[in-house]
């Protein structure tokens, strides 16, 4: 995979709370769609796609920083750090819908039995108490389980199918999942706080 399709942008709403964070490739087009700016994380002043082309890149052959550029085959342009959507102002305050994704990424991609690591494709979501005795699908009630673990508790408790919990299932914060399995940048810290980045790091 190339670095437009690996290197991670955080993305702001409209009055700057944190979101998510985009890979590269999708925070480009974003911009470039007039549908977010680009916000310069030192002066927080914001860019639109033209704006930061003409402030921000610089001629192919200019000695720059490699790991500070994307390359184009006239330009090397600054790679942006965070962006804001232009228009969508929603923030979820009461709290993270409950999602497999989710899941996912509160279980930080293990399986909640074994430990094992679970790639997204192969992920199977197990309910502690089964649907079939009134299991509801939340966040206190699912784990993430390989194909292996989910298979051997069947339709039972994991105290009857004598296996254990890594952890008790719980609904997880925001800032929890913001960064959960993407390496923070220096540069995100005033928007989304070091508490956040401790969190996340965990």
């Amino acid at each position: 995979m190339t670095r437009i399709e690996l290197e991670r942008v955080l993305t702001l709403n409209r009055v700057w709370q944190p979101l998510t964070t985009l890979v590269l490739r999708r925070a480009l087009v974003l911009v470039s769609r007039d549908r977010a700016r680009i916000v310069c994380p030192q002066t927080y002043q914001m860019f639109t796609w033209e704006q930061w082309l003409a402030q921000r890149a610089v001629p192919a052959d200019t000695h720059v920083i490699e790991a500070d550029y994307i390359r184009t085959a006239a330009l090397q342009v600054r790679i942006p750090q965070v962006i804001t959507l232009a228009r969508f102002a929603g923030y979820p305050n009461a709290g993270v819908p409950f999602s497999r994704r989710g899941v996912y990424e509160r279980d930080n991609g293990r399986c909640q039995y074994c430990n094992a690591v679970v790639h997204k494709r192969d992920m199977t979501l197990d309910h502690v108490v089964p649907v079939s005795r009134g299991g509801a699908s939340t966040w206190g009630n699912c784990v993430l389980a390989c194909a292996r673990c989910n298979h051997r508790k069947a339709d039972r408790t994991p105290r009857e199918a004598e296996m254990t919990l890594l952890a008790v299932p719980q609904q997880p914060t925001r800032a929890k999942l913001l960064l959960r399995g993407v390496t923070s940048q220096p540069a995100w810290t005033p928007f989304i706080g070091k508490a956040v980045v401790a969190v996340a790091t965990e």
